[in-house]
């Protein structure tokens, strides 16, 4: 029986007693009256404290809220491509109006943007393909919308740790209009300082904050090439201190070319029995400097196999590349931003690279490789930038003559400079005017030298 069954029943027999007593004296039937009016007071206090209690099944608390909530906190763009704050909006769901700290959080943000291209000296594509360069054609018009995106990101507290996801794609899928996954990432913060990741993400050996806001989708050359890739990843982060190390998916069979390839064929000559036979392995280490400085270090390594076919015997080669990265800010309106990778098989981590190393003669052999980098940001007033930056890659003459490729790039030199104006978070708009000079050499050992101008207007739109 209940707490408030028993009391009421008490009450009830306590009233009955009094009507059956006939004998009973005028200060008995008082005191019997002030001990019912006490025990119905304290009927009334339980059932009023019972009604405040929550019940187990109350409803969870659901919040729409303008912007990125909490997940603003996990920042998962790059240099030159950073999403506003307070676009987007958040699903924040507590679980009871009682607790209001949301234990999950989704986050839907993207942009819409629209190109306008022209091309002084011939048709580089929908972003600055620095391959194509010295192919002629004359002046050309290009308008696309291909750059962009949609986001969803998400936060969950649990009992083991916090637990985030991202998906994001855009329409930059090869040279048509299909929608291509850019990240699909999880991670789980297993301690305060340890985070497990996987899935597809930044590759590891990039530096996050180098680079500068670029109406081009490309951007420069000597930064990072390939800059996704599907892994695990392992962080530690302590105060200013990010140390992080993945195991990633090979991509040296895709990296490799054949002796006497030609790289104007639709279909680049690949060496037989070429194979990925091992994951990429990265390791970054980053530092926060005061004043919002920042330096980073980051290596990989990488290998090249080709099995053998046709009765000769297989080879490989172990890839392997170093960068150093720096983000300097000398005034309050101007930041310096720079970055030098070397190695020999780099490959597709440098843009501008056409391959990282060639099959000759059942041998395989790596491209020594250097990219350069280096930019301003000048923040003019509080809505409009200017934005520089030149890159340069660098390959060994003697690497690239003896792969025998013809249209090989031997140099390539870039700078990119434009004005960014963002009046409101939700528009920004950017005019750029881009160069960029190869040199290539030919199967014979001569050289040659083109270049090319480019103008682009782009807008976004922020959701």
């Amino acid at each position: 029986m209940s707490i408030l069954r028993f009391h009421a029943a008490l009450s009830g027999g306590i009233a009955l007693a009094a009507l059956l007593l006939t004998p009973v004296q005028a200060d008995e039937l008082s005191q019997l009256k002030s001990e019912l009016q006490r025990l119905q007071e304290q009927v009334d206090r339980l059932e009023s404290r019972q009604a405040d209690v929550p019940t187990p099944s109350s409803p969870s608390s659901i919040v729409f809220v303008q912007g990125s909530g909490a997940t603003s906190s996990w920042r998962t763009d790059r240099a030159g491509d950073v999403m506003p704050a307070d676009r987007g909006f958040t699903i924040a769901i507590s679980p009871s109006a009682d607790l209001p700290s949301p234990i999950h959080e989704v986050t839907i943000s993207g942009y819409v943007k629209g190109d306008v291209i022209y091309d002084f000296d011939e048709d580089l594509g929908d972003a600055f393909y620095y391959e194509r360069i010295g192919k002629g054609g004359g002046g050309h018009v290009r308008l696309h919308a291909r750059q962009s995106r949609f986001s969803i990101k998400s936060r969950s507290d649990t009992a083991v740790g916090q637990v985030r996801t991202l998906i994001e794609g855009d329409f930059f899928g090869g040279d048509s209009t299909d929608f291509r996954l850019r990240h699909a990432w999880g991670e789980w913060d297993a301690t305060p300082e340890l985070t497990l990741g996987a899935g597809q993400y930044w590759r590891n050996f990039m530096s996050p904050f180098v680079g500068v806001t670029t109406v081009d989708f490309n951007g420069d050359v000597g930064l990072i090439g390939t800059s996704r890739n599907a892994q695990f990843r392992l962080t530690w982060v302590n105060g200013p201190t990010t140390a992080a190390l993945s195991v990633e998916r090979p991509t040296s069979a895709s990296d490799i070319v054949a002796y006497g390839a030609d790289l104007d064929a639709k279909s680049i000559s690949r060496p037989d029995g070429a194979t990925d036979n091992a994951p990429d392995v990265s390791a970054r280490v980053q530092y926060e400097l005061p004043g919002g400085n920042q330096i980073m270090f980051s290596g990989m390594l990488r290998n090249y196999r080709v099995d053998g076919v046709a009765g000769q015997g297989g080879d490989e080669a172990l890839g392997w590349g170093v960068q150093g990265a720096v983000n300097v800010a000398i005034a309050e309106p101007i930041i310096l931003t720079a970055s030098a990778m070397y190695g020999k098989g780099l490959g597709n981590y440098v843009l501008g690279s056409q391959f990282g190393a060639y099959a000759k003669n059942g041998k395989v052999e790596l491209v020594e490789q250097l990219g350069l980098f280096g930019g301003a940001i000048v923040t003019l007033t509080d809505t409009t930038t200017f934005n520089l930056g030149v890159g340069y890659l660098d390959q060994n003459d003697k690497d690239i003559l003896n792969a025998g490729v013809k249209n090989a790039s031997v140099d390539v030199l870039s700078a990119h400079a434009n004005i960014i104006w963002q009046p409101v978070s939700q528009l920004r708009l950017g005019a750029e005017v881009m160069w960029a000079e190869r040199e290539r050499i030919d199967m014979a050992g001569k050289k040659g030298r083109d270049d090319a101008w480019r103008g682009q207007i782009g807008a976004w739109f922020f959701f």
